[in-house]
């Protein structure tokens, strides 16, 4: 199938108010689009449907589903040609949403020096009005970019529209064997051939690092953990670092270890409880679908891959939402950290830039 005849195909569905998603693997020059014959609202069980999931930061809260099962699965094997830049995206921030950030991030300092957590990642929203929402062009402008990154397009009517490019892997299986990875640290590029990470960088993805093992050392086997190494995505680097294993013998493998890994300590912090309830008390905002996770599960043959739902935005009409956060440790500076998010938000408006 052509490029063009898939999108044909999504927008229809986006028309008739009916779930579908698009999605391209990293470094992959394939598009596939699973369309769901009806609007129907699926719960996802990972240990027993095949299909594309959708799940929440907040893991008490519903994972939603597209099934395989009744729906049309296409796919084409020509990406969109990368797109002229026209001009360069400025996102306009506030002053208002400065200062909150800046008051949350200290309000972060305060309880990790007390001794109280290690590490809590602190996230913010951007709305941003587009010109006009235009599907067309968001597919040829997401999947033309970052072609290392996990990209999709989801819709459900009771979801809205979410998009994104995630360079960061929640889990991948195959057979009894997984591989995940801790991501943590972010440095915009800016031409320089050399990347240097600090003392609060190298903590951060260490923590990130000894908190993915700790979780996993009862469920898995046969543990493998790289150095960590600099990650590219887009126009930030990460620091990264490989974690392989291999599943214990259960039917619900699967879901103990993807409750075990999420929300990882790369989306919310360490230890995951307090980090956690600091930020549903303090971000004064619903993340929804952001720092969750999504992708393919197949039980039939085991093979999975879920990422974590980051770059990722929210579109419902024309207003679209942009989200953004960073890890912050006793050595964190507010004005550096919000920078940090700032420069997370420019990188995601790229794909917006066709609509604006």
């Amino acid at each position: 199938m052509q490029y063009s005849q898939l999108v044909e195909k999504a927008l229809a569905q986006y028309n008739e108010k009916l779930p579908f998603v698009l999605y391209s693997l990293p470094d992959s020059s394939e598009i596939t689009g699973i369309f769901q014959s009806n609007a129907d609202r699926t719960i996802a069980e990972l240990s027993q449907e095949n299909g594309f999931v959708l799940a929440p930061f907040d893991s008490k809260k519903q994972k939603l589903q597209i099934p395989m099962k009744g729906s049309e699965i296409l796919t084409c094997i020509d990406l969109p040609p990368v797109l002229e830049t026209k001009k360069a995206v400025t996102i306009s921030e506030r002053l208002a949403d400065k200062e909150k950030h800046l008051t949350v991030t200290s309000k972060a300092i305060t309880k990790i020096k007390s001794g109280r957590a290690q590490k809590i990642v602190v996230s913010r929203k951007k709305e941003v009005r587009l010109k006009k929402f235009d599907l067309r062009k968001l597919c040829d402008s997401l999947f033309s970019q970052n072609p290392s990154a996990f990209r999709y397009i989801w819709f459900h009517p009771v979801t809205s529209l979410w998009c994104g490019a995630t360079p960061e892997v929640l889990i991948k299986t195959n057979g009894s064997a997984f591989s995940t990875m801790a991501l943590a640290g972010t440095q915009k590029l800016q031409g320089k051939s050399i990347i240097f990470w600090d003392k609060k960088e190298r903590n951060e993805q260490q923590w990130v690092v000894d908190a993915i093992v700790d979780t996993l050392l009862d469920k898995t086997t046969a543990l493998n953990i790289s150095k960590a190494n600099t990650h590219i995505a887009g126009d930030l680097a990460h620091l990264r670092t490989d974690i392989k294993g291999v599943l214990n013998t259960s039917k619900h493998a699967l879901q103990k270890i993807v409750e075990t890994l999420h929300p990882t300590p790369a989306v919310c912090g360490t230890p995951r409880t307090k980090a956690q309830a600091f930020i549903l008390e303090h971000e004064n905002y619903d993340r929804e679908f952001y720092t969750g996770f999504l992708g393919i599960t197949n039980s039939e043959v085991n093979k999975t891959e879920l990422f974590v739902n980051l770059r990722c935005i929210k579109i419902e009409e024309d207003t679209a939402t942009l989200y953004a956060g960073g890890g912050i440790t006793e050595d964190s500076n507010p004005e550096a950290e919000w920078e940090e998010t700032h420069n997370k938000l420019q990188t995601m408006a790229k794909v917006l830039q066709p609509l604006l």
